[in-house]
């Protein structure tokens, strides 16, 4: 009876001290690596997971490798940027209970096509309601007021609309969490579409300016 007494003693005191061991084992992540065409590690690339809670960010390191961990079971959005390559996205992963397998990403190398300045968007820490700034300018010079952005919830087509100031600048705010896609119209400019970023519970999304051309401008854009 005693040696019984002493094993369960034992027992319990040896699941006490492995159970925070086991729970921090079995945190759900989500690890990978990003390559070249070639195969090479792409070291420094921005690697964000997007949920409708949060935005989360990590760098790759010297062997092109990521990792994000204690992650909330869900759906995610994998999206990974680098200078000089595409922008790739992976709107596929699921974390449940059993381990992630390791992600390879491969980016593709970007074209020297001359164009319209890409929009990227950052994602701080929100307070308050306003989920989405930024800014709309002239490609040769100044803001552009009194432009149309048109926002829709690319899973619904939930849309909303907003002006842009006299500086250029619109907002948006209480938007339900989602990826959405942004257009601007204005009378005197060309159109800009296919805008496409994320709004979250938890941050928020700030684009970089959106340049457009008024219609009556035959400007070449050099290549940088």
């Amino acid at each position: 009876m005693r040696i019984a007494r002493t094993y369960l003693v034992f027992s319990t005191l040896l699941l006490a001290v492995s159970l925070p061991y086991l729970f921090a084992q079995s945190a759900a992540q989500i690890t990978g690596v990003v390559l070249d065409p070639a195969g090479g590690f792409v070291p420094d690339a921005s690697v964000r997971l997007f949920s409708l809670e949060k935005a989360r960010e990590a760098r790759t390191d010297s062997r092109g490798q990521f990792a994000f961990v204690d992650l909330p079971p869900g759906s995610f959005e994998l999206q990974v940027t680098h200078a000089g390559f595409k922008t790739v996205s992976d709107g596929s992963i699921r974390v449940r209970d059993t381990p992630v397998p390791q992600i390879s990403i491969v980016l593709q190398l970007e074209s020297m096509d001359c164009g319209y300045p890409q929009v990227t968007a950052s994602y701080p820490e929100r307070s308050g309601n306003v989920n989405l700034v930024g800014t709309v300018k002239d490609f040769a010079a100044g803001f552009v007021k009194n432009a149309t952005l048109t926002l829709a919830l690319l899973e619904s087509g939930q849309g909303q609309t907003a002006k842009t100031n006299e500086n250029g600048e619109f907002l948006f705010s209480n938007l339900p969490p989602g990826k959405y896609s942004l257009k601007v119209t204005q009378e005197d400019y060309s159109e800009r579409s296919g805008i496409d970023f994320w709004i979250t519970r938890e941050n928020l999304t700030r684009l970089t300016p959106i340049y457009t051309f008024r219609k009556n401008q035959h400007t070449l854009i050099l290549c940088q």
